[in-house]
């Protein structure tokens, strides 16, 4: 029986919902493993199938950032992927100056993406903005993709 209630805990874990604000929740599928709280996108293949972006010139179709589930380490190929498309979720970034801050993309040079409160030379997650100031590790953003972006 516990009896006691352990205080050294994470704040949070990459790709957990930040609280339980209204949300939206969709499912895609991949052909690659997709890690948690990471940036997906519709894959031009077919509508019910994600990926990662691998440059700037994939961010106007967002389709969500990935949750994260209890049963796995990250999602595996060809299995069920729980993207959220509007709420507030964990993620990992640099620097972020000031909440309400853009959440901004940066690409590195192998194609994988990262977030950032930095602009230069990144591009803006249209539909993004960071919640919380942090130097970097895990920062909470709020998304809103739903009905597309403008």
């Amino acid at each position: 029986m516990q009896i006691e209630f352990p205080r050294d805990r994470a704040r949070a874990v990459l790709g957990q919902k930040v609280d339980a604000t209204p949300s939206m929740v969709v499912s895609a599928t991949s052909n690659t493993k997709i890690p948690f709280g990471v940036l997906v996108i519709y894959d031009d293949i077919d509508a019910f199938m994600c990926k990662l972006p691998a440059n700037k010139t994939q961010l106007d179709k967002p389709l969500g950032i990935t949750l994260h589930q209890l049963h796995c380490e990250d999602y595996q190929a060809k299995t069920s992927i729980a993207a959220l498309r509007k709420g507030r979720i964990w993620v990992e970034a640099d620097k972020v100056n000031a909440p309400g801050d853009i959440v901004y993309v940066k690409f590195a040079e192998d194609g994988s993406a990262k977030f950032s409160g930095d602009k230069k030379d990144n591009v803006p997650l249209k539909g993004a903005i960071f919640l919380e100031k942090s130097e970097s590790g895990l920062v909470p953003i709020e998304v809103n993709f739903f009905g597309g972006v403008q």
